[in-house]
């Protein structure tokens, strides 16, 4: 039986979706595939990336989930040794998605890791959208309370501080050779050239069909049309997101007038203090705002 006692603090506080005892169990191998993001930084979409460039362009999947799991979400009705043994069944190369910060990362200097990083204004407002998108029931099951305005949401947003603590943690080892880095942003402008890069990260060999499959199963158009493959699947039966509320927009910047000068001066007054002048720079921030 896996031990119940509490895990080095190394592997972060548990919550509705992170785990340490799982992160503290999991045993990585070298073959093993991680996308690291942020939440609402393109986490979705770069799990579909993968799992096409890795089975060449498969769309007979039910959910992106049984193909490329949540490292650490807990699964309320299943056991953490039930679900470490699903990870050791799964064939080479296995695909997690993860919100782990560098220091939470099991074998963060031998596996494979795919990093997406997109403007923090937006991976708010996304998030803003994420939440109010989901079902009365969805949020009830969640535990998550629909934020009786945006002001309310910043808040919380700001304080928790996951995205900063993401860039931050990872900036340092962007140049490690287990380790590619990509701009949400430019995966938008050229899907083609950054599909292309993910491929030769992973040493994957397509044929022109095969790549002409993965580029049409990744397009958002595609996701679009097959959302429900990429939600959660709920573990009552019911809905977690109203209809078309979880692929919505992808856009860059669309939707800023959400934030108030202040508010946005808020975020890059902390990407400045957080973040070196280069990691701003890289992605497309002003200096001290």
């Amino acid at each position: 039986m896996v031990e119940e006692q509490a895990p080095d603090p190394r592997w972060g506080a548990p919550s509705r979706t992170h785990d340490p005892w799982l992160l503290a169990r999991f045993r990585p191998r070298p073959s093993d595939i991680l996308i690291v993001t942020a939440p609402k930084a393109g986490t979705t979409w770069m799990q579909q990336i993968l799992y096409q460039i890795v089975s060449g362009g498969d769309d007979g999947f039910s959910s992106i989930y049984d193909v490329v799991p949540w490292l650490e979400c807990p699964r309320k009705h299943q056991s953490r040794e039930d679900t470490l043994r699903e990870y050791e069944a799964m064939e080479n190369p296995r695909i997690f998605k993860t919100h782990c910060t560098f220091e939470q990362t099991p074998g963060s200097g031998k596996v494979r890791i795919v990093l997406t990083s997109r403007d923090p204004r937006d991976c708010c407002i996304s998030f803003y959208h994420h939440i109010m998108d989901m079902t009365e029931e969805g949020r009830a099951k969640a535990g998550i309370r629909a934020p009786s305005s945006f002001d309310v949401f910043f808040a919380k947003w700001m304080a928790h501080g996951a995205w900063f603590r993401n860039v931050q943690g990872w900036w340092p080892h962007r140049h490690a050779p287990n380790v590619l880095w990509l701009r949400y942003e430019d995966m938008k402008a050229d899907l083609e050239t950054a599909i292309d890069r993910v491929a030769a990260f992973l040493g994957a060999r397509l044929t022109t069909v095969q790549r002409a499959r993965v580029l049409e199963h990744c397009s958002f158009a595609w996701m679009k049309r097959n959302a429900g493959r990429f939600t959660r699947v709920s573990d009552w039966g019911g809905e977690l997101f109203k209809p078309g509320g979880f692929i919505r927009k992808g856009q860059v910047g669309k939707e800023r007038h959400l934030l108030t000068p202040e508010q946005e001066q808020q975020i890059l007054r902390r990407c400045a203090d957080m973040l070196e002048p280069e990691c701003l720079d890289f992605l497309g921030l002003k200096h001290g705002g």
